[in-house]
Formats: structure tokens, sequence, C-alpha cells
């Protein structure tokens, strides 16, 4: 996805801007630009830039800040004449304004999803420290959980739709993975179509898996079996606007239980989540 395309072409604009910085320090005093290095940096510079121009084709699944900043370097490099920089005098001035152009993408750019997926997470371990606590004092709602638990055939879904609308509410827009592993919306159990809509109005996408573990089952068994579900996602991530490197695992019980730890494959972490909706006073967990 494009997220990979930028790192690469982060990359590439380090290595021109410190080759340019090496032809500046080692120019002599007083001699005439070398022609022939300038204009290689300056043709190198306008590949880098249609490159990161390209960026753009992928719409809307772009962050929407991220977005809006190729836009604008869109826009700055179509005014630039780069046939004026290959020409004379061309030189030194052409190429320091092709690589700040560049620089200051890459700046820009880097800056805005460097801790993008820290941001989603923080989020998300928010909201769900919001849900259980809000189940402990709240007998209203532990109420309407605790229905949903009990739903014949039907209580995963119920409590996965209610689930999904709580993290809707700290700006998480949580989904779930199909039989053929594309992405399917907690509440409407529809596939998920990433649109302007859902983008604006969300700090991010994240998968989850919701399992419920009732009285007598075995919550390492209710784990891997939505660890299990998990691994199925084929569909193309979202860079810069879905959470990659970790993936939740929600276990729902009545009762509280020992809770299963959590799972690394690769560079992916299976995240277990419990959910207890009818919590002892903490004194009494202690004790357990």
């Amino acid at each position: 996805m494009w997220k990979h395309e930028w790192d690469a072409l982060s990359t590439r604009i380090a290595g021109i801007t410190q080759a340019s910085a090496f032809l500046f320090q080692t120019a002599q005093a007083g001699e005439a630009d070398s022609a022939y290095s300038t204009n290689i940096l300056i043709e190198n510079c306008d590949q880098t830039a249609r490159a990161v121009q390209s960026l753009l084709r992928y719409g809307t699944a772009l962050p929407p800040k991220a977005r809006e900043a190729l836009t604008r370097f869109d826009k700055w490099w179509r005014d630039t004449s780069v046939n004026d920089w290959l020409s004379s005098p061309g030189g030194f001035p052409a190429v320091q304004a092709a690589v700040v152009l560049l620089a200051s993408i890459r700046s820009e750019l880097d800056y805005l999803l460097a801790d993008h997926d820290e941001i989603i997470r923080s989020h998300v371990s928010r909201a769900f420290q919001h849900l259980q606590r809000s189940l402990v004092v709240d007998e209203t709602l532990r109420a309407k959980w605790l229905t949903a638990f009990g739903t014949p055939h039907a209580g995963e879904i119920s409590c996965e739709q209610l689930g999904g609308v709580h993290l809707l509410l700290h700006g998480i827009w949580a989904f779930k993975v199909s039989a053929t592993g594309e992405r399917t919306d907690l509440v409407l159990g529809t596939h998920l179509v990433v649109d302007q809509d859902v983008i604006t109005s969300t700090h991010g996408l994240v998968l989850t898996e919701w399992k419920l573990v009732r009285e007598g089952e075995s919550p390492e068994e209710k784990r891997d079996e939505a660890r299990h579900q998990a691994r199925r996602y084929s569909e193309g991530s979202l860079a810069g606007f879905e959470l990659e490197t970790e993936r939740y695992l929600v276990l729902v019980g009545k009762e509280e239980f020992e809770i299963p730890a959590d799972a690394i494959e690769g560079n992916t972490k299976y995240k277990v989540v419990p959910l207890f909706l009818n919590r002892k006073a903490p004194s009494v967990s202690a004790k357990r």
C-alpha cells in the first residue's frame, strides 16, 4: 500500500538531500557549478517528485492531513519549471530549490505518520477502560450487556454490536473479519466500505474479534479461536489510517476469569482484552 511506497520515497529523498549537501560542500570556491552534477540531481529530484505526486491516486485511502500535504506539494511542483532549472544558469540555486521542496514534504509526511499507530492504540485503550468502568458503575448499561450476552444464538453478535458503538464514541471504527478475509462492519454486519465519512469521523480502523466466555468454557480456547479468525484478514491494509501492528481479541465474560496471555506473530500483536460484566469489587479480585 501507499505507506510502503512513501517509506521508500522518504529514504530516496534523504539520499538526494545528502548528495546535494555533499555537492555544495565539495565545490571549490570561485569555480563554476558543474552542470553535469547539478543536472543529474535535478532530474533525480523531478523523478522523485513525480513518484510523490502519484501517491494521490490512493485518494481517500490516504489520511486526510497527509492527502492535504500531498495536494499542496503537487501544486508546488506543478508551478515550477524543471526545464528552466536544467537550462542556464540552473546550477546550485536550481538544486537548492528542488531539494527544499522535497525535504519539506518529507518532513511533513514523516511527522504526520510517525506516531499514528500509537495515537490509535491510546484511543483504543481508553475506550476499553471506559467501557469496563462503565459496566461497574452503570447498572442500566450492565443490564443491557447482560441481556445481549444471554441472547440465544446471537449473544456474540449482540455484544460486538454494543462494543462497536462504544468504540466509535471514542473515535475508533472497529471491524471484524468475514469468512473471505474482508472487513465486516461490527454493527451492520455488512462489508465495511472505507469512504470519506468513515475517514473523517474517526481516528482510525482497528481489527477486533469478539468471543463470549461462558461458565465452564476455556478462555485460552476462545482466545485461540478469535486469533484464528483474525488471521483470515486479507483485505489491503489502509496504511496511515489503520492500526496494522495490533489486533484485539475481546473476551466477554459474565463473571471474571483468568486472562490468557497476548500472542505475537511476526510483526502483529494479538492483544487480549477481557470484559467482565459482573466484575467483583477490587478487594475481592485482589484476594483471588
